[in-house]
């Protein structure tokens, strides 16, 4: 336990009546006296101390840095009063009741432009990490946001960093953590411009930078879309940066994909970054993707592109669908790390990121070609090859749910051993399922799966009900069957289903157990047997 009095008398060295002298001397002094673990002790003197010396000494250094520059000196390899506010600061910050007082997130410009300017390895490190800590109060988040020019700073001294690895792993986690807040705090117009502000920059070093640069800032890229959904992209007024953002990272990541075989780790990250896209902002992906007969011009450069990335997806599906095949999430036969069915398993990864990929375009052309007129020239051949692909991944998802429950997996287990995985092959098929008829005998043993998902799983049924209400309305329009009438028949009891004498075989479904169940479940009603039970329990 620290001695009272020697804490006092730091203390009042540091207070904003001592003199300069005699601050440095509390400063000194401190480290003597209290334990870094110390939170009481070191809470009392940052409340008593006049945090504006700390930021003289910390400008004192910035101040030594740019003189250097200027006159190109060499850059000083010690800065001992920077590098005694740091000391200081990172001992403080270190304690989250500390980081979040106002006096200690004041100093988040300052540390910002040490960041960008010091080149001493010590003192970068120190002060990245001290903006770290700071990073996990709301506060400082909301304080970038709101002025985000502190960390457009950062990604300029990224792009001009020899080795900007540092740089970028500071960057990684801001990012990100901005994004959270975006998605938890959302309404606040001023921070998502401000993100916007920051998300284009960082596109745009993305999109003009070489080397390993731009390398590295594809997870940074796809870490900070992750926490974000398009419903936190209406609050303000950003649609043509959104566009701008789709576009400058789009175009880089097909430059990665197409690159030889010595940067696949970093096509399989671009991969990723490329759904987070499409799920964000298919219109600004597929949208310049038009359509045109091959009689009157070769397809555009963006179009082959779109039909690289498709066409990888489906490849990567299959590949991670069939190794799940030979080896499921849960399998008790993997025992070796580095077994050869343990390498298959991890595979698996890519599916949902493909899979987003797959179901994004599928529900964009649907929506495209709904507002093409009778008229338009549309280059059938194109789409359908893609679609054929799709078809191929399709198959083998429905393979892959129906051969899970053929070795003994209850529907519960299925998505208890990888409820991502799972998610993910739900939404490419209901997306497929809504655009083809031919895969409802396939894919009928998959009903009675979802069912079970959208009764039974609370965390994950919202999401199986989302996506399988399209391809049921679609099974029902196949069949001329109307919707709102469909809806009323299930809440009279009345199962009729009559179907058009023309649409008397478009969809097997229609009119089957499994379906009228999925139905039930998908409008939110109850069952026959949910009534019953209801019923006898009274």
């Amino acid at each position: 336990m620290a001695n009272r009095e020697q804490i006092e008398r730091c203390a009042g060295l540091l207070s904003s009546r001592s003199t300069d002298d005699e601050k440095l001397a509390g400063l000194l002094l401190m480290p003597r006296v209290v334990g870094a673990q110390d939170r009481e002790s070191l809470e009392y003197i940052f409340d008593s101390m006049d945090a504006k010396f700390i930021e003289r000494l910390m400008r004192t250094g910035i101040k030594q840095i740019e003189t250097r520059t200027s006159t190109g000196e060499t850059a000083a390899t010690e800065l001992p009063m920077l590098d005694i506010a740091l000391s200081v600061i990172n001992v403080f910050s270190s304690h989250s009741t500390i980081a979040a007082k106002p006096k200690m997130q004041d100093r988040i410009p300052t540390l910002f432009k040490v960041a960008t300017l010091v080149e001493q390895p010590d003192a970068l490190a120190e002060a990245v990490q001290i903006l770290c800590r700071l990073l996990a109060t709301d506060t400082a988040v909301r304080t970038i946001l709101e002025k985000p020019d502190t960390l457009l700073r950062i990604v300029d001294s990224a792009c001009s960093q020899v080795e900007p690895l540092e740089t970028t792993r500071f960057l990684d986690l801001a990012l990100n953590r901005c994004s959270c807040y975006i998605h938890e705090n959302g309404e606040d117009s001023s921070c998502v411009k401000g993100w916007a502000e920051l998300l284009t920059s960082t596109a745009n070093a993305f999109s003009n930078s070489v080397g390993m640069l731009k390398f590295e800032l594809i997870p940074v890229l796809a870490n900070a879309l992750e926490p974000i959904d398009r419903a936190d992209m209406d609050v303000a007024d950003i649609a043509e940066s959104c566009k701008d953002i789709a576009r400058s990272i789009g175009s880089s990541c097909i430059w990665v994909l197409r690159q030889k075989s010595e940067t696949t780790q970093y096509a399989d990250q671009a991969l990723v970054l490329y759904s987070h896209l499409v799920r964000l902002w298919p219109e600004h992906i597929f949208s310049g993707n038009k359509i045109v007969a091959a009689s009157q011009s070769q397809h555009s450069q963006q179009n082959k592109d779109s039909e690289l990335i498709l066409r990888l997806a489906c490849i990567e599906a299959q590949a991670a669908i069939d190794a799940m095949m030979i080896c499921p999430p849960d399998s008790g036969d993997v025992d070796a790390e580095n077994s050869t069915e343990a390498a298959r398993l991890r595979r698996g990864w890519k599916l949902p990121f493909c899979a987003e990929i797959i179901a994004g375009w599928l529900e964009w052309i649907a929506s495209w070609l709904d507002e093409q007129p009778e008229s338009a020239d549309v280059d059938e051949d194109a789409i359908y090859g893609v679609m054929s692909e799709i078809h191929k991944a399709a198959q083998v998802a429905v393979g892959f749910l129906i051969d899970w429950k053929d070795r003994g997996y209850s529907e519960q287990e299925i998505i208890d051993a990888s409820p991502g995985l799972v998610v993910s092959i739900v939404h490419m098929l209901g997306q497929w399922l809504a655009t083809d008829p031919k895969l409802h005998q396939t894919a009928l043993p998959v009903l009675a799966m979802c069912t079970s998902w959208i009764k039974l799983d609370t965390v994950h049924g919202a999401a199986v009900k989302e996506f399988m209400r399209p391809c049921v309305s679609y099974a029902l329009e196949t069949c001329g069957i109307d919707e709102a009438q469909f809806i009323a028949d299930l809440e009279s009891r009345e199962l009729r289903h009559d179907r058009k004498p023309a649409h008397e075989f478009a969809s097997p479904w229609v009119g089957t157990v499994d379906f009228d169940d999925l139905s039930y479940a998908v409008y939110g009603l109850q069952s026959d047997e949910e009534v019953l039970r209801a019923r006898q329990a009274m």
